[in-house]
């Protein structure tokens, strides 16, 4: 019975479409004879209106007569403003009576809040036999607490309109959250709860060991990931800074009670800072801290880890790690550099930036435009709390390998033998500038700054003077910067590549040492 009122609707439903089509066609029949009678008269009103006009006015429309339009300005680049003044918003610097350093910046633009905690330990400081302690802690701190499941937080964080991170690096430690600035209170409670009561469950670590193994294997294969982690091992030696990464028997023996060890020695209010950006009361967020975080988070004393130095390189080295089959040669030249507090940091950014910073300083223009022999080199300037490095780095064809490296060496000591141009050293300044200007405008980038501030015991004025400072530096500073950044006759070399190829051509260079892609030297 359903079915034939269905098909009943059907037919009526298609009768009335049809009717409807029928009457539409006969209205468009019946108006053809008047739009056509009115098409004539309009093409009949025009024909006699270009008539009237004279030869001259018809010949061509004024808007296609060609014109001289002047093109001189083409010849010379725009010329760049110099960076504006930057005021720094006013910063308000606390400590809570648990020895926490709370610093706020408000920015009521926005309905929305970063919060962002510092702690003064990373990698370098794990023991030698829980390595990758300090990265498992760090990023299994939002897995859960004791009072909820990984996904109870992150149902509240997203409920929020937020989210929260954690990561950790040589240096340094972080937790950071953002969220809607109606929930401010509410995302410091569950921060609290976080800092103080992670659960760190038996499920997520297993799954964290699986996931970081199998990415491990990847990175394994990758020649930048064996370029690094040779360069780092040879200029560092036995200090921390030497570990790129935990191996395969370093994840797979942490065990739960080794980052819980580590949370409690670490995780701790006296070795810590608090960013707090955006839209937010300060007043009233330092009473609530003192009523909640204060009170249940206590100080202890820091462990003071004296770290082994780096060694000094006495000569100048090839390392080769042996990659039969590849097709492209990483290279990675440098040395040992200077602390993030070097009061040359300045002069050796802009050095760095002329010599390989972007696609238009010196290393690029000469190996990738000139010699076309990569698709991309430069340079980098890595300072951390202890002297860090400094190196040029591309992948290259394996036949150019030879010739690609002479081209490094060639213009390392151009950096440090002769004077850069004014043009370079202005277009250097007002990049590192603009760029760093630029970098503050969002709640994550100055709280990033300030944290790095505090990080490396900076001073007060650090962002403020940053673009004068760069913008102070000379072409002698440049030079007397790369005298002593790049030590040029102990480079550590370091090459990733078929060996077969191309060891008896390095050999020309300086003496070659040969490893397989597990470090181990042949």
């Amino acid at each position: 019975m359903l079915n034939k009122k269905l098909n009943k609707q059907a037919l009526v439903g298609q009768s009335i479409l049809l009717a409807l089509a029928f009457s539409w066609q006969n209205a468009v029949v019946a108006a053809a004879p008047v739009v056509k009678e009115k098409a004539g008269k309009v093409g009949k009103s025009l024909e006699t209106k270009n008539k009237e006009k004279s030869p001259k006015e018809t010949s061509q429309p004024q808007a296609l007569k060609a014109e001289t339009i002047d093109e001189s300005f083409r010849k010379s680049a725009p010329v760049l403003p110099k960076p504006r003044p930057f005021t720094l918003p006013k910063i308000e610097k606390h400590r809570l009576s648990n020895g926490l350093e709370v610093q706020f910046l408000e920015d009521h633009r926005f309905p929305f809040t970063s919060f962002n905690f510092g702690f003064k330990t990373g990698s370098a400081y794990e023991s030698k036999d829980l390595t990758g302690v300090a990265d498992a802690t760090a990023k299994m701190l939002n897995e859960g607490t004791e009072t909820l499941s990984s996904k109870a937080l992150a149902d509240k964080v997203e409920f929020m309109g937020g989210a929260i991170k954690a990561s950790a690096d040589y240096d340094y430690s972080i937790l950071s959250a953002s969220c809607l600035s109606a929930y401010n209170q509410n995302m410091l409670d569950l921060l609290g709860d976080v800092l103080l009561h992670p659960s760190f469950p038996e499920d997520e670590l297993k799954l964290f060991k699986v996931n970081s193994i199998q990415a491990l294997a990847m990175k394994r294969a990758q020649p930048d990931f064996l370029v690094e982690e040779r360069f780092s091992k040879v200029v560092f030696g036995n200090h921390p800074y030497s570990l790129v990464s935990p191996s395969e028997s370093d994840i797979n023996k942490l065990t739960r009670s080794d980052l819980v060890e580590f949370h409690h020695a670490n995780y701790v209010p006296n070795n810590a800072v608090l960013i707090i950006v955006g839209d937010v009361n300060p007043s009233e967020t330092l009473q609530y801290l003192e009523k909640t975080l204060a009170k249940n988070w206590l100080s202890k004393p820091i462990e003071a880890n004296k770290l082994e130095l780096a060694p000094e390189k006495r000569e100048r080295k090839i390392h080769l790690v042996d990659r039969p089959g590849s097709v492209q040669t990483s290279i990675r030249v440098g040395n040992l550099s200077i602390r993030r507090d070097d009061p040359d940091y300045y002069a050796m950014l802009v050095a760095n930036q002329i010599l390989g910073g972007t696609a238009h300083a010196r290393l690029f223009m000469n190996i990738r435009e000139d010699k076309g022999y990569t698709y991309g080199a430069y340079s980098r300037l890595a300072p951390r709390r202890e002297p860090g490095a400094f190196f040029a780095k591309a992948e290259v064809r394996t036949e150019v390998t030879n010739p690609s490296l002479l081209e490094f060496i060639y213009e390392l000591t151009k950096m440090r033998t002769t004077r850069v141009k004014p043009e370079e050293l202005n277009a250097a300044k007002n990049y590192l500038a603009g760029s760093f200007q630029l970098g503050l405008e969002t709640q994550a980038g100055i709280a990033q700054r300030l944290l790095e501030a505090n990080i490396y015991n900076l001073s007060d004025d650090y962002l403020e003077k940053y673009a004068d400072k760069i913008m102070a530096v000379n072409e002698d500073d440049v030079q007397k910067a790369a005298q002593k950044l790049i030590n040029e006759n102990n480079l550590v070399i370091c090459v990733v590549g078929d060996a077969g190829k191309i060891k008896n051509e390095l050999s020309l260079f300086a003496p070659v040492a040969v490893y397989d892609t597990d470090g181990k030297l042949k």
